[in-house]
């Protein structure tokens, strides 16, 4: 189901432009309350389990994309995003509820099973509902309404905690994703003959857990965002080292920048192939851990920010279209929970190792980057690798 001309704009459908208005909410919504979260925990006296943050968010969203991936692909798109979107509205409203560290990351495993399905929904849609020589360009341009969301919600999060309070802040970030209900309902389902769901649905074979076509893009998927796993564990640490309070600032210059460079990578990727645009993001990525390591002012600090908004912004489109090219089009949903499957490992990698190395001493955070300058440089071997492998076999035709 691809737009027509007609009803088109900017060569995008009605309901691709409805999509991006869910995505937007959706991403704000979760996001808002990264900040904060280091703080909260730390007020119920769990200083010591801060990589759980992201952690247990992100194992709930690993476990729960294989059966996102198969529901989507039976189910349908809708079904799916609107259960993913329902969980974390009830998961925002439950947050002001908690008083102990259990609870907390009980619902943070709740949470991010949201997230295990509303993204994996909306990335298979978008790929039902857009031209395929514009693959690439759409996949920016979503990515560029998640990072607005990603980018107002840590802003608008650290300005309502600190100012009214946590308790407001989870509230708010209830509201958004509320808002995100109204745009899905309006979205027209993609998948023809769709299935009633039945609980025989949850009993998966092996052959539907994992798309082996596209296992490269999953290894690189991994090891490139252990960096952004690490930065949503420890920035808020690391900024206060440099005087910032307001730490959701970081991710704002992460995701501005990621803005401006999201729909020209998908487009060169389109155009020149997604190896050789993909190794220019990994080299950014591996700049931008250099810069952390190294960052000796509240300059650079920003700066290693604006370097690694520019590597997500080229990474995350092209992965994503490089994926849906190579998966098995019979079951996209297969192929895009795959890739989400390695970047929850690659995520909770990033928040729980780089966090044990730091283990709350400031000495120890610059070993802790380390780590993840190692995987990105990992994720740069394989792209070279990936890149004149894909060369060699256009040359050999």
């Amino acid at each position: 189901m691809v737009a027509s001309e007609e009803n088109s704009w900017l060569g995008f459908s009605k309901d691709f432009w409805i999509l991006n208005a869910v995505v937007f909410s959706f991403f704000f919504s979760f996001n808002l309350i990264i900040p904060q979260l280091p703080e909260f925990i730390t007020s119920l006296g769990g200083e010591d389990y801060k990589g759980l943050i992201i952690g247990a968010f992100a194992l709930s969203a690993l476990v729960s994309r294989p059966f996102s991936g198969k529901l989507i692909d039976h189910v349908g798109r809708k079904p799916i995003m609107l259960f993913g979107i329902g969980v974390s509205i009830v998961v925002s409203f439950g947050y002001p509820l908690v008083h102990g560290v259990t609870s907390f990351l009980a619902l943070r495993f709740l949470h991010g099973i949201c997230a295990g399905f509303t993204p994996t929904a909306t990335t298979a849609m978008v790929s039902d509902i857009v031209p395929i020589h514009k693959r690439g360009e759409a996949m920016g341009v979503v990515g560029m309404a998640g990072n607005l969301g990603m980018s107002m919600g840590p802003a608008l999060g650290s300005e309502v905690g600190v100012t009214y309070g946590n308790q407001t802040m989870f509230i708010v970030g209830g509201f958004m994703a509320f808002l995100a209900l109204i745009p899905t309902i309006k979205l027209t389902e993609t998948v023809k003959n769709v299935q009633s769901f039945s609980w025989s649905m949850l009993k998966l074979k092996q052959a539907e857990i994992i798309e082996p076509r596209v296992l490269t893009q999953g290894v690189i998927m991994t090891l490139s965002v252990v960096t952004f796993g690490a930065l949503l564990t420890l920035i808020p640490d690391y900024c206060k080292q440099f005087g910032v309070v307001k730490n959701g600032y970081y991710f704002t210059v992460v995701t501005v920048t990621s803005l401006f460079i999201r729909v020209l990578s998908g487009k060169l990727s389109d155009k020149f192939g997604r190896e050789i645009v993909l190794l220019v993001g990994i080299a950014f990525l591996v700049s931008a851990n250099i810069m952390l390591i190294s960052a000796q002012s509240v300059t650079m600090l920003f700066a290693s920010a604006a370097i690694f908004g520019i590597s997500t912004g080229i990474n995350s489109p092209t992965l994503f279209a490089w994926t849906i090219d190579n998966g098995n089009q019979k079951f996209i949903g297969r192929g895009i929970s795959t890739l989400f499957i390695f970047l929850e490992i690659g995520i909770i990698i990033g928040a729980v190792v780089p966090a044990k190395i730091y283990d709350n001493h400031a000495d120890q955070i610059h070993n802790a980057f380390l780590f993840t300058l190692s995987c990105s440089v990992l994720a740069l071997v394989v792209i070279i690798r990936a890149f004149l492998k894909q060369k060699k076999r256009v040359e050999s035709f």
